[in-house]
């Protein structure tokens, strides 16, 4: 483009921007609106593209799109020395992530060298003497990492971002100055791009010309699912110890490199709020260094000054809890930095009109979150010797508190090796070291996951091992930390406000443990640990290899996890026909479990052997091929429990009505992990749907009632479906729907339901057990005459009042497990339960209790009333609501059958465990638990 073009396009440009900013409220003194400006009286290099001159709007008067935004960044890039674009990664539509790095020209110049120094303060495993630490914290900059709209639908960070990467690109007065001498900024300006987009496109799409300042409407809400999550709707700020999606991955990797001395996460809240910055309240995780809430109090009283300058009214604590490790905000904390949430009140584009009737505007949202950056910044630089030195204290005392405690915990190989891989990386991706036993040691006393104690615990060559003797000591027991306890103070308080408001001071899960999630062999001891390692950076799997590629008969492939469902899953995209075994049998020398995978060589096709050398290779799974079906001990391979398989055709539902967090962590593992195709069904549309394309339909948990949502023209689609033979998957609040009686879909029932029959379900129980292990009376069966007879305790039931047994129940509701690891026993001769063990620890947040006994199938139950908790604050009129109840149930409906979980079976997307009761409902239903004659051939 020549000159001219150039200067008279900008002139069209700006002559644009001043239009839009004179007609614009906000910026006309006669509308009582904050007008506050960014920066008075700002010095600025002009040869530094203003942001105004760049974008359509100024900004504050309306959010701008991330590739406008990008667009804005590569050019400062360019043109300014204090500026350097760094790409970390890519979401999941495409889109590129970016740090933004800024500081003086000459820190930009050495960054490299930086770093280094970084990681001297960071690993005080090399010791520092006090003369060598002074020089080092006197030369070496400070770095802060600031990351903002982490929630896509929280927008007003992302505007800010700009204008705070402006300001320090530009800026010249001698504040900014003196940021970018001491100072290594890293600007994370959308955490979440795809979330960002998809909302910012509702709100253009719902965008009136005539203003609305109704912070309820459609043009400041959009419509599901919304923009908070990402584009597996994930919300990306509880995903910090978990690292399930890669926008984090890569995130987390900046900051492990980098080591920021402060983090600071811009989020928005309602619209009628004012601004909370940290510090939290209580519950605080006891992991968290002492210096942290020290420094925090700095922090937030220079916070409020600039605040209390232009009147801003803001808080602090309130709902703020820190117990959860997990949010950007928690996660540096455990490692010496000082992590700051921001929480502006919503605007949602250009104004909202709050309860007192003030309209508040997106240009002081923005402008909040900016002023707020630079108040930090400036404390950080005020105090950044004394910051650098309290960093490099306190990992060195994180280090120093290992070596005393010795406190390591281990972790068993596993048969399922990609679910380690995913379990152990997501340890090592937090900067988290890792090593491995070369060979199997002993030690004196260790405790497991489930609280069991064992003397000269022995442990296997391949066992991982962390010791909290490292930088990322803390931050490692505050993630593997089996059972953490809240503190009596605080259980006091908590037990208060249940009590006299039926509400919670616990803003998060009680419980979080990837550990249990996994359902890891795990351990934790203090106890000295004499065993050769090796250090682990990514876990490598064993190949996979088809044995015998010319057998006689078939193939065999072993039920290890993970790989075998990917296995299967492949299976079926290659059309082969493949039988499951629903027992375990060893056949010419080898052992394979329930769930293992059978073809047989007739009725398939002849390349089947070439497909099957691909596919153990690229799996990473042994195929066995055998000469005959002779199994030396088990069923022969001919026998009926080897169950013909049928090909999944899923749907999942989805829409308005749906918790997205629900759809998106079951639609993540069938997209991303499993591979299994799928359809999207709109629960909208479902009334009018098809639904015999489908043999299994996903009905993941519902903000609300279901019914509400899916109608009785939906509700008659779904049984007519069970009953023609389909497979119908319910969790959470759709589980509760098919529950009621008046639905006609399941004979499960809600504990509050059944209140009068509680004696029949306990009886129901009973039974179980007995069946489970029975004990035989001999003289009952041959001599009946001599034994007498009696009524058994077990026969009767008896009501003690139903009115007291109502009461007793709505009190008990008020103490429901928020986020509380619980024990579910299996029933291992379950095909649900395939490759599984006898329990499985599975998370629970809610108020509903679902009973179940015969014919209903409970796979999955959960434990006595003293064996029920894991993990979390489980209060005792829980625990004896939901000991012995269902957890997972399977029932035929006519040709089909409905399947339950009282929970979300895969939370987050890392509770692995309870998430292959799932995986198996979905890959073995259709064959397993359902009759065919007609469409789902």
């Amino acid at each position: 483009m020549s000159r001219s073009i150039l200067t008279v396009a900008m002139l069209i440009l700006l002559t644009a921007s001043a239009a839009f900013a004179a007609s614009d409220p906000s910026y006309s003194p006669g509308v009582s609106v904050d007008t506050v400006p960014f920066y008075p009286d700002g010095q600025y290099n002009d040869a530094v593209p203003k942001p105004d001159n760049f974008f359509e709007h100024a900004i504050g008067q309306w959010p701008h799109r991330y590739a406008e935004m990008v667009a804005y960044l590569k050019v400062l890039d360019t043109a300014c020395e204090r500026v350097s674009l760094q790409k970390h990664g890519e979401s999941y539509e495409g889109r590129d992530l970016y740090n933004v790095f800024i500081s003086s020209p000459a820190n930009i110049q050495k960054l490299g060298t930086i770093r280094k120094w970084i990681d001297q303060l960071a690993d005080p495993r090399q010791p520092l003497t006090a003369d060598e630490l002074d020089k080092l914290v006197a030369n070496t900059p400070a770095v802060a990492w600031l990351g903002y709209s982490v929630h896509g639908e929280e927008i007003s960070g992302v505007d800010a971002a700009i204008q705070l990467i402006y300001q320090l690109a530009a800026g010249t007065d001698p504040a900014t100055m003196s940021i970018l001498d001491s100072v290594v900024v890293i600007v994370d300006p959308s955490q979440n791009p795809d979330g960002r987009e998809r909302y910012l496109s509702m709100l253009q799409s719902y965008q009136s010309a005539v203003p609305n300042y109704n912070q309820n409407a459609m043009q400041h809400n959009g419509v599901w699912p919304w923009g908070r999550a990402n584009h597996y709707l994930f919300d990306l700020n509880r995903d910090w110890i978990l690292l399930r999606q890669k926008e984090t991955v890569s995130r987390v990797a900046t900051l492990s490199k980098w080591h920021p001395q402060i983090v600071v996460d811009g989020h928005e809240m309602g619209s009628n709020a004012t601004f909370l910055f940290s510090p939290p309240r209580e519950p605080i995780n006891h992991n968290i260094p002492n210096q942290y809430m020290k420094w925090m109090k700095v922090f937030a009283d220079d916070q409020a000054a600039a605040f209390d300058k232009r009147a801003w009214s803001y808080y602090t604590g309130e709902w703020h809890e820190q117990w959860y490790p997990g949010y950007a905000s928690a996660w540096p904390t455990y490692s010496g930095g000082i992590g700051i949430l921001y929480e502006m009140a919503g605007v949602d584009g250009k104004f909202v009109k709050q309860q007192d009737d003030y309209l508040l505007s997106y240009h002081e949202a923005v402008n909040k979150h900016f002023t707020s950056s630079l108040a930090n910044l400036a404390t950080l630089v005020a105090n950044k010797r004394a910051i650098l030195k309290d960093y490099y204290e306190t990992r060195r005392q994180i280090v120093d508190k290992g070596r005393q405690t010795k406190l390591a915990y281990l972790f068993k190989p596993d048969r399922d090796e990609l679910k380690t891989k995913r379990f152990i990386e997501s340890l090592t991706g937090q900067g988290i070291e890792v090593s491995r036993a070369t060979a199997d040691f002993k030690v004196a006393s260790a405790l497991n996951s489930h609280g069991t104690k064992k003397d000269q615990a022995t442990f296997p060559e391949g066992t991982y091992i962390i010791s909290t003797a490292q930088p990322m000591g803390a931050l490692a027991k505050g993630v593997l930390e089996f059972d953490p306890r809240l503190s009596l103070d605080f259980l006091k308080e908590e037990r208060r406000e249940i009590e006299k408001h039926n509400d919670t001071r616990m803003y998060e899960v009680s419980a979080w443990s990837p550990a249990l999630a996994y359902d890891m062999d795990a351990w934790q001891t203090t106890s000295t640990i004499s065993a050769p390692t090796e250090s682990v950076t990514e876990v490598e799997m064993s190949g996979g290899k088809l044995f015998n590629p010319e057998a006689q008969f078939g193939f065999v492939v072993d039920m290890v996890g993970e790989k075998t469902n990917r296995m299967l899953v492949q299976l079926f995209q290659n059309d082969l026909i493949v039988r499951a075994s629903e027992k375990a049998f060893t056949i010419e020398g080898r052992q394979f479990v329930p769930g293992s995978l059978v073809l047989l060589k007739r009725g398939n096709r002849d390349d089947m052997p070439q497909t099957l050398a691909n596919l153990a290779s690229e799996i990473g799974l042994d195929i066995f091929g055998v000469n005959s079906g002779n199994s030396s001990q088990g069923s022969l391979l001919g026998a009926p429990t080897f169950r013909l398989l049928r090909k999944p055709k899923v749907g999942i539902l989805a829409g308005n009505g749906i918790d997205y967090t629900s759809f998106g962590a079951l639609w993540y593992a069938m997209d991303q992990e499993l591979e299994i195709p799928h359809s999207l069904v709109n629960l909208d549309w479902l009334h009018e749907i098809d639904l015999s394309q489908y043999n299994v339909l996903v009905a993941p948990s519902s903000w609300g009632p279901f019914f509400t949502h899916i109608g009785e023209g939906g509700g008659a689609k779904i049984k007519e479906f069970v009953e023609d033979g389909g497979t119908l998957i319910c969790m959470g609040n759709s589980a509760v729907w098919a529950t009621d009686s008046a639905r006609g879909i399941s004979q499960v029932r809600l504990r509050r339901q059944v209140l009068d029959k509680l004696a029949e379900y306990d009886l129901g129980v009973s039974r179980e057990r007995q069946a489970e292990a029975p004990v035989i009376d001999t003289m009952a069966i041959y001599h009946p005459d001599k034994v007498a007879v009696e009524g058994k305790e077990e026969e009767k039931v008896s009501n003690p009042g139903l009115e007291k047994t109502k009461e007793a129940d709505e009190w008990a509701r008020k103490f429901h497990p928020r986020g509380v690891i619980m024990k579910a026993t299996l029933d291992t001769e379950d095909w649900l339960a395939f490759g599984m063990g006898e329990s499985v620890p599975v998370m629970v947040y809610s108020q509903n209790v679902f009973m179940a006994k015969g014919p209903v199938k409970t796979t999955a139950r959960f434990a006595d009333v003293n064996d029920l908790r894991f993990s979390g604050l489980l209060w005792p009129e829980a625990r004896q609501r939901w000991a012995n109840t269902a957890y997972t149930t399977r029932e035929r409906k006519g040709k089909g059958q409905i399947i339950l979980f009282a929970d979300d079976p895969d939370m987050r997307a890392y509770f692995y465990g309870s998430r292959q009761l799932f995986v198996n409902a979905l890959l073995y239903g259709p064959g397993m638990g359902s009759r065919f004659d007609g469409p789902y051939d």
